[in-house]
């Protein structure tokens, strides 16, 4: 008689606990985040959201990929679904100067990161690089190009050079590349940057997705590329034949960025708080080869990993952030003059 009603009284714990816990979730809430798709995608979900999930009670719907125009349309509309989004840091600057972005709020989002990706309206959530990347059946680390200085020298590294069909990153090679030093490109010398563009326009083929340089590297379409770091040692772990180094790497932050009007504007910034954490950051390039914008993130991982994603102290010193606030206020007028100057002969 004891052990049945022992086991009544067991029973009822458990179900009151699991109806507890049910009542925490629903009390929770929800969100929805907006992210780019596949394997950045997978990473997440499988580092982050579930995690943050089961911390917090928040049920994440997730939403691939992000829309800069949907984003817009929404907020002009005033019928905002989304509640957080992954974005490039400059895109963030840019939106939130534009009135479509909430302000970020610091009492909540209180994870210490590097100082140039906390923003206003955007947090820095990964970092990847442009860099110089190779056919390793074409060069060796030994004998490919070291610097943009290099591969802008069309003698002694001949070849097709694969670039981005953007001026973002593509102008800052072609000044570093005419000498000037990594802490003197802003504002950004246009004149100087599309001569020097001018030296190599004929050897250069122009790419618009993040897949597209190891497979032209691969297939031999270029010997050489500016291209994003997480895509070719992505390609790498695929087999690819190609390398970068990190020498002279520019990186660009993605962001995170809350909707003005978001429905769950709360339970995004406790989501932007817990996704910048070292363990959350840590989490994620542990699955992805993509760096981290929290510098306590990096002392999670191990010595080749941290080579790998180019956060290793000698590399940090040869790479920089691009100027989020410049390219914010001056994306529209360069796209145009970049375009105009792609169609001119």
């Amino acid at each position: 008689m004891k052990k049945a009603i022992a086991a009544i009284m067991s029973a009822a714990v458990a179900a009151a606990i699991a109806s507890s816990s049910s009542a925490y979730a629903a009390d929770a809430g929800e969100l929805v985040f907006v992210d780019w798709g596949g394997t950045n995608t997978d990473a997440r979900i499988e580092k982050n959201i579930k995690p943050f999930e089961e911390k917090t009670g928040i049920k994440v719907t997730v939403v691939t990929p992000s829309d800069y125009a949907k984003l817009i349309a929404m907020v002009e509309n005033g019928t905002t679904e989304w509640d957080v989004m992954n974005c490039d840091a400059y895109w963030g600057v840019y939106a939130g100067d534009k009135g479509y972005l909430e302000p970020i709020d610091y009492k909540v989002v209180t994870e210490k990161l590097d100082k140039a990706v906390e923003l206003p309206f955007v947090v820095g959530a990964e970092v990847y690089d442009s860099v110089i990347s190779w056919n390793k059946d074409k060069y060796t680390a030994e004998t490919a190009p070291k610097n943009w200085t290099e591969f802008f020298d069309t003698k002694k590294f001949p070849g097709k050079r694969a670039m981005w069909q953007y001026p973002v990153t593509v102008l800052e090679a072609a000044l570093l590349a005419d000498g000037v030093p990594m802490d003197k490109l802003y504002p950004l010398d246009l004149d100087r940057a599309f001569k020097k563009l001018d030296t190599i326009k004929d050897s250069i083929v122009w790419w618009t997705k993040g897949a597209q340089p190891s497979q032209m590297l691969s297939t031999g379409e270029a010997d050489l590329a500016l291209a994003w770091s997480g895509r070719i040692l992505t390609a790498q772990d695929q087999g690819s034949p190609v390398e970068l180094t990190y020498n002279e790497g520019m990186r660009i932050a993605a962001g995170w960025v809350v909707p003005k009007g978001a429905p769950n504007r709360e339970n995004a910034m406790k989501f932007i708080n817990y996704v910048s954490s070292a363990e959350a950051q840590a989490g994620f390039s542990s699955m992805i080869p993509y760096g981290s914008t929290n510098p306590e993130a990096v002392k999670l991982l191990d010595s080749k990993q941290i080579d790998r994603i180019g956060q290793n102290p000698e590399q940090i010193k040869h790479e920089f952030y691009i100027d989020n606030d410049y390219w914010a206020k001056n994306l529209n007028e360069v796209v145009e003059r970049f375009n105009a100057w792609l169609l001119k002969k």
